[in-house]
C-alpha cells in the first residue's frame, strides 16, 4: 500500500468520529473502515481480538452502554514519519444507561474521557487498532469504583 497522505487520513477520522457518535455498528461505514482480520487492541477487552466480529462486538456493546455516545475530534491526526500508520487522538462522552461489555451494570451517570489510538491501515482499512486511554478514569467516572 502506498504511504497514508493527510488528505485522506483526516478524511478517514472524520468518517470513523461520525460513525461512533452516530452509533452507527455491523451494517454501518464502522464496518467498512476495519479489515476482516483486524487486530482490535482495547483496555475494555480482556485480551486482543483478532478479526471484526470482536471489533463489532465491543463497538455494540459501547452504544449500548452509552446510548448517548458522542466522539470528539481532539487534534488533528497523526501520520507518522514512515507513512504507514496514524495516531488520532479523541474523546468520547456518554451516559452510562446500560452495562459495560465487562458486565457492570448501568450507574445513569455521565463520562467523558480521552484517548489515543494506534491505527496500522491496510488497503484504506484498520488492520491493526490499539486504543489508549484510563479505564479506570471512565469507571470512575461513572460510580464504579472510588
Amino acid at each position: 500500500m502506498p504511504a497514508i497522505t493527510q488528505e485522506f487520513i483526516n478524511d478517514f477520522v472524520r468518517r470513523y468520529a461520525a460513525a461512533w457518535t452516530k452509533k452507527e455498528s455491523a451494517s454501518s461505514p464502522l464496518q467498512a473502515l476495519i479489515t476482516e482480520d483486524v487486530h482490535w487492541a482495547d483496555p475494555m477487552l480482556p485480551q486482543p481480538g483478532k478479526d471484526k466480529a470482536t471489533a463489532l462486538m465491543l463497538l455494540e456493546a459501547s452504544f449500548t452502554a452509552f446510548p448517548d455516545l458522542t466522539c470528539d475530534i481532539m487534534d488533528p491526526p497523526y501520520v507518522a514519519a514512515d507513512g504507514k500508520s496514524v495516531m488520532f487522538h479523541w474523546r468520547l462522552s456518554g451516559t452510562m444507561n446500560g452495562p459495560l461489555p465487562t458486565g457492570a451494570q448501568p450507574t445513569g451517570k455521565r463520562m467523558s474521557i480521552t484517548g489515543v489510538d494506534r491505527w496500522e491501515l491496510r488497503d484504506g482499512r484498520i488492520c491493526h487498532y490499539q486504543a489508549f486511554y484510563d479505564l479506570s478514569s471512565l469507571l470512575r467516572q461513572v460510580g464504579l469504583i472510588p
